[in-house]
Order: structure tokens, then C-alpha cells, then sequence
């Protein structure tokens, strides 16, 4: 892929995507594109999504620090095959990693990726040997981390946390380019999007930990928009008709800050949302999924939390959003994961 200097635009996906997607190995199914409508491109393999239930976790309105533990371990030997918390994390880090949590606190306490899903996360970081003050907890904005109860900690001990603004700052030589989007939203870098410092050089690997929650615009925010609009500055441009966060959400995601770090996505089920997020407040919109979800491949997983939220949604006579959450199967066209639903193995584990 033509990637000079970091830069990565809109015309490389255009001119580049269909040649260099075809080796990624959380593929895609068949992908058709400027090409032509009859073009085959290689099939992917199936994906699969790893799905921990605890009926009653959050009976008390707060989840049992053991119990999210449990469920942890549990997921983890489900998607790696291994009998080990130390064994489950150590296929996907190392001890020399310096490991990024990406958190969602947008939706305030009542809403947010709980502190309690982050601790046996670092748990398992620390069985497979990463070292506390290199894992880094993190968002965009730090206040909202220290509005969802996570203290921030720059400092040269213990686990960090901090946001990228006003902390960390963004990268100007590694953005991503697109003239999707309204004009008359763009900030002070145009039609740039500058990736978190986090992103290009504090961290060597990342996990994905979104909230299942709706998006008046997009749909869902899930793993792609969790991850993407968190990564970058200049979002809110994306976000009016006729994008609705597409195809900007799977676009910042392949880009390689992004793309060549991340090796892991849970989804905090345990309270989701089905209309009004990404920040409601309103207990009604808001149900005890009692469900951690475990992957690596970002579309799937959206694809099954879809479903899940819309189901929801109809049930509270709120309009289906599978149609708006286009996002998703835009990641599928960009080779980032599978949508197709029959390529998707949904495994459900019940912990006791």
C-alpha cells in the first residue's frame, strides 16, 4: 500500500485497497469494487465471536470484581484455545508490549466501560508478564476518564491513564485524509484527521474495550467507531448527512497506526443501550445485557452487537438501525473483518 511519510488518504484507499486487502487475515468474504460488480476476490476465513454470559452480575446495579474476573478467563480460553489466564494472554502479548486500554467513558458512569472489566484485563496483561507502567488506559478526552472513575496517572509507576487531550497531544506527520465529510465542519487541520499520540508512538499494542450502546447517527458505536473516533481529532465533520460516520469509522481503522497494532476487541455488555446513546442517561434505554464479548475481528463482533441492539430496539417499539449502522459492512468492503453472518461462528458460554 502507498503509505509516504504516514500520510494516508482517501485516494489510497481508491487507488491501492484492492491489491494490498487481500492478504489481511481478518478477511472479508468476497470483496467487489471499483472493478467491477463481477469481480471475485479471494475468500476470507469464518470469524468467530466469543460470548460470556453471567445471569444476575448486575442484580445490585455493580458487577462483583470476581465475577468480571471469571468471565474474563472464560472468554479468553474460549478464543485462544489455551487453559491458563497466563497461557490465554501470552498468545496475544508479550512482556517487552507497552499495551493501550482504548476505554469508552462518553456515556458517564451510567455508561461507560467499567472500571472493574479494565482491572481483569490488567490482570491477564500482567499473567502474561506486561509490566503495570506499561499499560496505558485511555481515551480521547480526559475528562471523561475522570468523570467514569479512572484516575489519571502519568506518572513513572503503577498502571497509566490519560486521555489525548490535553495530555498526549496528536501527531501531525500521521493522519488520516478524507473529503467525506461536511465541509463547513472541518477544523483547524482541514481535511486531516491527526491520529493520538497514544496511537503512533506510546503504545505497541492495543485492546479495543467500546460499551454496547446505540448511535443516533451511526447506528451502534461499537468496536470500529470506538476505536476510529477516539484515535483521531476533527471527527465531528463525519458525522451529518449523508455519512453518518461511514465510510470514515472502517477507514481510520485500517489505517496502519491503527490496523498494525490492535490484537484484541471486548465489548462491556454487562449494561447496554438502545436509543439515545452514545450518552444517555435514561435508565429505560438501558438493559442488563450481563455479556462480555471477546474477538479479533472488529466487523464481526459490531455485526453480532447489531442485531443484538436492534432486536432491543423493536422490542421497545424503537425503528431497526441495520440500515443506518452501514459502517459495519463497509469494514467488510475494506477487508477488515466479516459481516456476512453466516461467516460468523457466535459461540455463547454461560458462567456460573
Amino acid at each position: 500500500m502507498n503509505i509516504k511519510d504516514n500520510q494516508f488518504s482517501r485516494r489510497d484507499f481508491l487507488k491501492h485497497s484492492a491489491i494490498s486487502l487481500a492478504g489481511l487475515s481478518l478477511g472479508a468474504g468476497k470483496l467487489q469494487r471499483a472493478m467491477g460488480d463481477d469481480t471475485k476476490l479471494p475468500t476470507f476465513a469464518r470469524s468467530s465471536v466469543i460470548a460470556v454470559k453471567n445471569t444476575g452480575i448486575m442484580k445490585s446495579g455493580k458487577p462483583s470484581p470476581h465475577t468480571v474476573t471469571k468471565m474474563m478467563d472464560e472468554g479468553m480460553f474460549a478464543l485462544t484455545g489455551k487453559k491458563t489466564t497466563a497461557d490465554a494472554w501470552r498468545t496475544l502479548f508479550t512482556p517487552d508490549d507497552i499495551v493501550g486500554i482504548k476505554v469508552n467513558p462518553l456515556g458517564g458512569p451510567k455508561l461507560t466501560t467499567r472500571p472493574e472489566v479494565v482491572e481483569s484485563i490488567i490482570q491477564g496483561l500482567r499473567a502474561a508478564g506486561v509490566k503495570d507502567n506499561n499499560i496505558i488506559i485511555w481515551d480521547r478526552f480526559s475528562y471523561h476518564l475522570i468523570a467514569t472513575y479512572y484516575p489519571l496517572n502519568k506518572g513513572d509507576t503503577g498502571v497509566r491513564c490519560y486521555g489525548t487531550e490535553p495530555t498526549a497531544g496528536f501527531d501531525k506527520n500521521v493522519y488520516y485524509e478524507s473529503l467525506d465529510d461536511d465541509f463547513n465542519l472541518r477544523e483547524g487541520d482541514g481535511a486531516r484527521s491527526l491520529f493520538s499520540n497514544i496511537v503512533t508512538q506510546h503504545v505497541t499494542a492495543i485492546i479495543n474495550v467500546p460499551v454496547m450502546k446505540d448511535h443516533g447517527i451511526a447506528g451502534v458505536t461499537l468496536c470500529l467507531k470506538n476505536l476510529a473516533f477516539g484515535a483521531v481529532n476533527n471527527t465531528q465533520r463525519f458525522h451529518p448527512s449523508p455519512y453518518f460516520c461511514d465510510p470514515a469509522s472502517a477507514e481510520i481503522c485500517l489505517h496502519p497506526a491503527i490496523k498494525n497494532k490492535v490484537r484484541l476487541h471486548i465489548v462491556d455488555a454487562l449494561q447496554a443501550c438502545f436509543n439515545g446513546g452514545p450518552a444517555s442517561m435514561k435508565n429505560w434505554t438501558m438493559w442488563n445485557e450481563e455479556r462480555l464479548f471477546f474477538g479479533t475481528d472488529p466487523v464481526a463482533i459490531d455485526r453480532i452487537g447489531l442485531e443484538i441492539i436492534d432486536k432491543k430496539r423493536r422490542e421497545n417499539n424503537c425503528p431497526s438501525i441495520i440500515q443506518k449502522a452501514r459502517h459495519i459492512a463497509t469494514g467488510e468492503k475494506l477487508g477488515l473483518g466479516i459481516y456476512e453472518r453466516d461467516n460468523i461462528d457466535f459461540v455463547e458460554i454461560s458462567c456460573l
